[in-house]
């Protein structure tokens, strides 16, 4: 079994770009990572309410930008750069960036929890390949055919990442919260993943390599953490009544 920390496409951090050419500035990854960290705590300091709904109804960034404009702030991000800024997310970035706030909102001083009541989590899994033919019955355009396609090998991307970060976060919940009370890309940071170790390796099947940014991997395990001390609150919450 292997694990590599490595950026790649899906992994890749959030686009930080100005809105004017003459504004042009690049941002490293690490600057990237706290930008987009920032501004979720943020954007969850404002509408932490609608930000746990969009987490606990599981859905993907698309939904989240489409029925839920309460968590896109613009001036959370011009806060963080002093400028007229616009960000893109790419994946499920923007859903790691939010759960990451919200453990934070939600559970940084509570003591560390246990999941083993807690129902097997969803994960939006995609289903079978997509069909050269149409619900219509008619042969789909080679173009619309590998849009489908593409799509559909992300969304399975997407979620057998999620399904990995159940695994690492019920495996060793202590050491995920931990994780997740570090700034992005500070020391401390590295070494919670280097106690992570283990159960990263553990969830692998066996002969599996997996090659993943820090993003992801913080990302995926920030999700998969506050879904399931969301639920063992709720459980804990029913079983007191």
């Amino acid at each position: 079994m292997r694990l590599v920390i490595a950026l790649l496409a899906l992994a890749a951090p959030a686009l930080v770009q100005p809105v004017r050419a003459a504004q042009d500035f690049e941002y490293s990854t690490a600057e990237t990572r706290k930008l987009m960290h920032a501004y979720a705590q943020c954007a969850v300091a404002r509408q932490a309410r609608r930000a746990s709904e969009a987490l606990v109804r599981n859905v993907d960034n698309s939904v989240i930008l489409r029925t839920y404009p309460q968590l896109i702030a613009g001036d959370c991000l011009a806060k963080q750069t002093r400028r007229s800024t616009k960000m893109s997310f790419s994946g499920d970035l923007y859903r790691y960036a939010l759960a990451d706030a919200l453990v934070s909102h939600e559970f940084s001083t509570s003591e560390a929890l246990r999941f083993e009541s807690v129902p097997r989590l969803d994960h939006r899994d995609p289903g079978e390949l997509p069909k050269p033919i149409g619900a219509n019955g008619k042969r789909l355009s080679a173009r619309k055919y590998e849009a489908a396609v593409k799509d559909h090998k992300q969304g399975a991307a997407i979620a057998y990442i999620s399904r990995y970060g159940e695994c690492v976060v019920r495996s060793a919940p202590g050491e995920a919260r931990a994780l997740l009370k570090t700034a992005p890309d500070s020391a401390e940071e590295s070494v919670r993943f280097g106690a992570l170790r283990v159960a990263l390796g553990t969830c692998l099947r066996e002969g599996e390599s997996l090659r993943f940014g820090r993003t992801t991997l913080r990302g995926t395990i920030a999700v998969n953490y506050y879904r399931l001390a969301y639920a063992a609150r709720a459980g804990a919450a029913g079983t007191a009544l």
